[in-house]
């Protein structure tokens, strides 16, 4: 299941965007209204779900990651590799690690996302991610490709775009290295 928690419901809006032969292929249900109540509501899906994802909107004084945090057991925070990102992410992981107060069994990752590979200034950006010892970089990076836009269009996953290999590898990486840290 995918809870959308972003007020502007671009999840909910991508999964919309499926055709009935190629339905979306997971769950969508909006919660942004529920805001620092959200957890509650996806407590009565957790029997009913092998995986719940939580999008948050990137505004960590939102009351929806802090609601996200308390039933997580993975906290991913995407950082697009430059300075006012790496700056944000400050504030994201502050707030995650608050999280794990209540929710002792919470881990923290950062993921690159939107990754220019060949631009210097994000292979540096990663780096300085890399190093941060309290809150690990993930292996998987999600590069900044056509196909991610794509696949909202048309309401499916990058699975369902033509030509979109890499895209497809990255996003399988991620999910391995997901559920094996969900798993440990």
């Amino acid at each position: 299941m995918l809870v959308d928690m972003d007020e502007q419901g671009t999840a909910t809006r991508w999964a919309a965007q499926a055709s009935d032969e190629r339905p979306f292929p997971a769950s969508v249900i909006g919660l942004a209204p529920s805001g620092g109540a959200m957890h509650r509501e996806v407590r009565k899906f957790v029997q009913d779900y092998d995986y719940i994802v939580v999008d948050c909107p990137p505004a960590v004084h939102s009351a929806a990651p802090s609601s996200a945090l308390l039933i997580s057991d993975l906290a991913i925070i995407p950082v697009v590799p430059s300075p006012p990102d790496l700056w944000a992410a400050v504030a994201a992981k502050t707030l995650a690690q608050h999280a794990q107060v209540q929710n002792e069994t919470l881990r923290i990752r950062v993921m690159a996302n939107m990754v220019q590979r060949r631009v210097s200034i994000a292979r540096q950006a990663i780096e300085i991610l890399g190093d941060d010892a309290e809150v690990p970089l993930m292996n998987a990076m999600i590069g900044s490709r056509s196909a991610f836009r794509e696949c909202q269009a048309i309401g499916c996953t990058v699975h369902g775009v033509a030509g979109a290999r890499e895209s497809v590898q990255e996003v399988d990486m991620m999910v391995d290295e997901i559920l094996s840290l969900i798993e440990q």
